[in-house]
């Protein structure tokens, strides 16, 4: 399991715990769903001080879950974003870490969708019939899920990596514009699980 992106890096198991906080998880969501923001801003929308999401930012950045935007910002106002990560690898996978992490991940994931649906019903510019939001079910080996796990990755990664080289033609934009005209932030979500085994021979029952 992970919160992974395109050319998102491996978490150990000392960074997952320190991401691991109920504030630093919410600001790396805002972050995540902004793209990016100031610790005042921040503060302002989780009803803390700016010197608390000063702290917990300082605190992502030391363990890589955040960066300072380039380019932008002072001494006294920083913009952040968040970096993308995933914990595949993290030694003990049944921790208690990366079971909050699981279903903060789960969370965020219902969360959103709620949001983004119910936004939807009074879109009339398209972005409705532009998305999508479905699911497929049939019987796979571990290779095979395996296989379309990387094939949908890089999907996303090239159609990502297209969208950002056309905004990277279009010169820089600063930090506190949010989209350019007919942009607006997209949440990509990718699940490819195998589904719990209703017998004790693993095989379930047949569909």
């Amino acid at each position: 399991m992970a919160e992974r992106k395109t050319h998102s890096r491996p978490a150990t198991a000392q960074q997952i715990k320190a991401f691991a906080h109920p504030l630093r998880m919410q600001l790396y969501r805002l972050l995540s769903d902004q793209g990016q923001a100031t610790a005042s801003v921040l503060a302002r929308e989780t009803g803390e001080s700016t010197g608390q999401t000063s702290y917990h930012l300082r605190q992502l950045a030391k363990f890589g879950f955040v960066e300072e935007v380039p380019g932008e910002g002072t001494a006294r106002e920083r913009w952040w974003r968040a970096v993308g990560f995933s914990y595949d690898r993290v030694d003990d996978p049944d921790s208690h870490t990366v079971r909050t992490l699981n279903r903060w991940m789960i969370d965020n994931q219902s969360d959103t969708l709620h949001a983004a649906l119910a936004a939807l019903q009074h879109d009339d510019e398209g972005w409705r019939d532009a998305s999508v939001l479905g699911s497929t079910s049939g019987w796979m080996t571990r290779d095979e899920l395996e296989a379309l796990s990387e094939e949908l990755l890089s999907v996303v990664e090239r159609h990502t990596e297209q969208a950002k080289a056309r905004r990277d033609e279009a010169g820089p934009t600063p930090a506190h514009v949010a989209a350019r005209p007919g942009e607006r932030r997209v949440r990509i979500y990718i699940s490819a699980l195998p589904l719990p085994s209703s017998d004790a021979g693993g095989q379930g029952a047949a569909r």
